[in-house]
Parts: structure tokens; C-alpha cells; sequence
């Protein structure tokens, strides 16, 4: 059985990742597209034989759906799952889960009640490069320390909606930030103190109110000064060239991923084994919804990767833009949502 599905938002994440992994995909039938750009919602009509809403109301008038793909600007979630949930539809959106705790429980109370499923697209947990981690986790020993950076150059800061706070409900950490905030919770857990510093406005002559670059400290503390593991990750979107690497280092060994390659080395930096991967992610995006299909088609959500896990996530964030508001340290556990 495919799961008839509706499309809303056509940005750049939908086109080019969502819908044609959708698509192809033998668990999902795709039968609409909605955005208020008709130039989008007529090519991906042409492209891929849909009918194309300008709004939403209108297309769930008439599409009857099981699940809806969303990826639309972050002040629009909660308005677009609160119309999806009052139909019955379960929810495929972009991250992050939310901006903030007051909103996760808002989406966190539409979806329980109606006993819907939401997962949270976020693709590197289906890709080799970076699922390889937790075997090669095994060999390196004590992990001691983790550092991180995720980079990039974006000419314009103050185009579009990512310029301002009330619609993005952050910067760089609510967006690209969450991507590493992920990889941190799937691979470490819950850190146990957040260090964060924020800074804006460093591209002469533009306006925004969104942090441009992050410093984010963090650890995972037991007590014993002897188990401490320290890190730290750089955010930014003001950087000359785009870069994403984290470094994992171990009594035992190194474990250092970029984009396309994860390598382990040894405690002297020697290669030990390194596997690598080309081109884009289409099988990562295919195997992602196919994980979501068959949790809502089972109907067992209890224990699954969905957004409950993200809870973990949205207290690193408000842990780190308390940090930074009041130059403390926060422990994200105070932030945490409990259900």
C-alpha cells in the first residue's frame, strides 16, 4: 500500500531532496504540490504530473491524503501542522522539530493527540559516511574530545525570510547548526553543560536581527574529572569557503568525518581505515522516508526515531541562546521537555 501524500513547500530542500526521493520511492504516491509561488508549483506539475495548489486549504478540500511533506519558512510549522493534524495527516517536515520549547510542546500536544506520526528530516542518519560512526566509535578508545566546524560563505544574509528572527526564530544555529546539534545527541547523547556566543551583522552594509556565526562549547561530565569529555563546535555562515568536519578523538584513535569521508586513524593521526562516498545523497533521502513509511504504516511509534528524540535537541538550543543572553553556562537537562 503507498501512502497517498501531498507536497507543501517547494524550496530548494523539497526539489531537489524530498520530492524526487518521494517519488521514487514504492511507499508513497504523490499527488499534489502546494506554494504560493505558482513559477514552482507549475514546473513540478510539468515535471512530475501533479495537480498544484496555492494554498493549502484549498488542496486538502479536495486531495485526500494519508501524509504531507513540508519544508516551509519556520514560522509557518506550527499554522501548516496545526491544519494537518485536525485532518488526520501525519507529518514529514524539514528541520528543525521546532524553534524554540514553547513551540515543540505546542506540535509536541497537536500530534499526540490525534496519535499521528511526525519525523523530522534530517539525512545524514541515512547515510554510510556518517552511520559508520558508531562502529568506529568502538575502537577508539575514551573518547576525551570533539570538535566540529560547519561553514559556509552566503553572499546575502538579509534576503528572504532567514533574515529575520521572528520569522526563522534564530540564525545559524536554529539552521545549519541543527545538523551538527543531531549528530551530537546521535552520537553522544545529552550534553551535560553548554557554552554558546553568538555574532551578527558581519556582513558590512546588511540588515538582519539573526546571528550569523556560533561558538559553541559543551561537555558531558559524570562527576569524575577523568571521564569529562570536552568539545566544541563553529557555526557560520560568514566564512570565506564552505567546510563541514568533526574530529572525535579517543585514548586509542581518531575519528575525523567530513561531507564525503570518514576516516579512522590512529593516536598518532595514521590512517587506519577510511571509507568515502561521491556525488549527492539521493538513496539517503529514498531510505528516509521509506524508515518514516513503514513506522506510520505499522502504527508502532512508541520507541521509533521521531520527533520525541528531537526534545533533546531544542534544549541544546535554548540552553545555548540562554548561554549567550546571559554569558553563562546552562546544563541543556534544565530545558529539556518531559512528557
Amino acid at each position: 500500500m503507498k501512502l497517498r501524500t501531498v507536497i507543501i513547500g517547494l524550496g530548494k530542500q523539497i526539489v531537489e531532496d524530498h520530492l524526487p526521493a518521494a517519488v521514487e520511492s514504492e511507499n508513497y504516491e504523490v499527488l499534489a504540490v502546494c506554494d504560493t509561488n505558482p513559477e514552482r508549483v507549475n514546473a513540478c506539475c510539468e515535471k512530475f504530473h501533479l495537480e498544484g495548489f496555492s494554498d493549502i486549504d484549498s488542496m486538502l478540500q479536495k486531495i485526500k491524503c494519508d501524509v504531507a511533506i513540508v519544508a516551509v519558512p519556520h514560522n509557518q510549522y506550527l499554522p501548516v501542522i496545526t491544519k494537518l493534524t485536525e485532518k488526520g495527516i501525519h507529518v514529514i517536515k524539514e528541520k528543525p522539530f521546532s524553534t524554540c520549547r514553547e513551540e515543540a510542546l505546542m506540535i509536541h500536544r497537536l500530534v499526540s493527540e490525534k496519535k499521528l506520526f511526525l519525523g523530522v528530516t534530517l539525512q545524514r542518519r541515512f547515510n554510510p559516511i556518517f552511520q559508520a560512526f558508531h562502529q568506529l566509535k568502538k575502537r577508539i578508545g575514551k573518547i576525551y574530545s570533539i570538535e566540529g566546524s560547519y561553514v559556509m560563505n552566503i553572499a546575502h544574509l538579509d534576503e528572504g525570510w532567514r533574515a529575520s528572527k521572528d520569522l526563522a526564530g534564530g540564525g545559524v544555529l536554529i539552521d545549519m547548526g541543527y545538523h551538527f546539534v543531531d549528530l551530537l545527541v546521535w552520537y553522544m547523547g545529552l550534553p551535560t553543560s553548554v557554552t554558546a556566543r553568538l555574532s551578527r551583522g558581519n556582513r558590512i552594509g546588511q540588515k538582519y536581527d539573526v546571528e550569523d556565526t556560533v561558538n559553541l562549547l559543551f561537555d558531558y561530565s559524570t562527576g569524575n574529572h577523568d571521564e569529562k569529555v570536552v568539545g566544541n563546535f563553529i557555526i557560520s555562515r560568514v566564512y570565506p569557503q564552505k567546510s563541514e568536519k568533526l574530529t572525535v578523538l579517543g585514548s586509542k584513535g581518531i575519528i575525523a568525518i567530513e561531507r564525503g569521508k570518514i576516516q579512522r586513524l590512529d593516536a598518532n593521526g595514521n590512517e587506519i581505515e577510511t571509507l568515502e562516498r561521491k556525488g549527492g545523497w539521493p538513496s539517503a533521502a529514498i531510505d528516509q522516508l521509506d524508515y518514516f513509511a513503514d513506522i506510520i504504516k505499522s502504527r508502532q511509534f512508541a520507541g521509533v526515531y521521531d520527533y520525541r528524540e528531537h526534545f533533546k535537541h531544542i534544549a541544546i538550543i535554548d540552553a545555548a541562546y540562554e548561554s549567550d543572553k546571559k554569558s553563562i553556562s546552562c546544563n541543556p537537562s534544565d530545558f529539556l521537555i518531559t512528557e
